[in-house]
């Protein structure tokens, strides 16, 4: 007897992507998946024709059903996500952000195949690249290769390798035990795969098979990058306290990093505001230093200050 083909869920979360959105659903529409596919709309009040061009798709293909969310209210990221999660119904659910696409039409079946054989995973991860839309750059997040391997919930908050929700495949089963509390706070892929790693290892494709796209358009590619950096050390405590502080030298950590991120950034900003007038300066007055009042100096300041002056006398002298 013929084995029934498992049936996925895709959350197709989309605002005003009228740009990129026929690029993404081509990709998703071209997987080499037999199964029934259910389509789970979520666009978050679109003021641009994001909406009718997914409409559009509709018919297009026997294997997908489109399940429309309500659309006459702007819900912000977290809480689209939240109802989008609970409207799917198939044992696996897939999501993909209408900004960014695939690359491999077998990934979603590589992702069943992975978790049906790995019971000790609730998430599998793809690699992925990132394209840098205004310099047309493509670059893998890491090194392609072949086969897979695991991620812990402490590897992940020391590096958000899964990166963006476009990547991933969950149990549904999974998704439905996220603590309430998740979406009452900004949240986004990265904590949500730390609280689902929690029990949970994360299974991770080697090959790149996805595209996460940064584009004038995004919110958090606008964002300043010290302003990114102070944003996730702020929300740091919440997650924390959001995993019962399991993880919380591993937080620590990595809040004692993003503080030096953010007091180097301050520092290259301050150097960069001083003016073309004191950049000329710089280099008479070091050479005018006797070599022990050097040493002394290179021994008694930090690395990281060293080497942001090195850079302002580099820059000093091209001035």
């Amino acid at each position: 007897m013929l084995k029934e083909a498992v049936g996925i869920s895709v959350l197709l979360v989309a605002y005003n992507h009228e740009k990129h959105i026929r690029q993404a659903l081509n990709s998703l529409f071209g997987q080499v998946f037999d199964g029934p596919i259910e389509l789970v709309v979520a666009d978050d009040k679109s003021s641009d024709s994001t909406l009718s061009i997914i409409q559009e798709y509709e018919g297009a293909d026997p294997r997908f059903t489109f399940k429309y969310l309500d659309y006459s209210e702007n819900l912000g990221i977290t809480k689209n996500y939240k109802r989008g999660f609970e409207a799917c119904t198939s044992e696996f659910v897939a999501v993909l952000e209408g900004d960014d696409y695939w690359i491999s039409p077998c990934k979603l079946q590589r992702q069943v195949d992975f978790l049906t054989a790995h019971w000790e995973s609730d998430v599998c991860s793809v690699n992925y690249y990132v394209y840098e839309e205004d310099r047309a750059h493509l670059s893998p997040r890491v090194p392609a290769s072949a086969g897979h391997r695991f991620i812990s919930a402490r590897e992940l908050i020391a590096d958000n390798v899964v990166g963006n929700f476009s990547t991933c495949m969950y149990r549904r089963s999974a998704l439905s035990r996220l603590p309430e509390g998740l979406f009452d706070i900004k949240s986004y892929d990265w904590i949500t795969n730390i609280v689902l790693a929690k029990t949970s290892l994360i299974g991770f494709l080697e090959e790149p098979m996805s595209v996460y796209r940064l584009h004038g358009g995004g919110v958090w590619t606008q964002t300043p990058h010290i302003d990114k950096l102070k944003a996730q050390l702020a929300i740091l405590p919440a997650y924390d306290a959001l995993t019962d502080n399991v993880f919380h030298e591993d937080f620590e950590r990595l809040s004692s990093h993003l503080r030096h991120l953010i007091t180097v950034s301050q520092l290259g900003h301050v150097a960069e505001s001083v003016g073309k007038p004191v950049f000329r300066v710089i280099p008479t007055l070091v050479s005018l230093m006797p070599p022990v009042f050097i040493m002394v100096i290179k021994l008694l300041v930090p690395v990281a200050v060293m080497n942001l002056l090195a850079r302002v006398v580099k820059r000093s002298r091209s001035v």
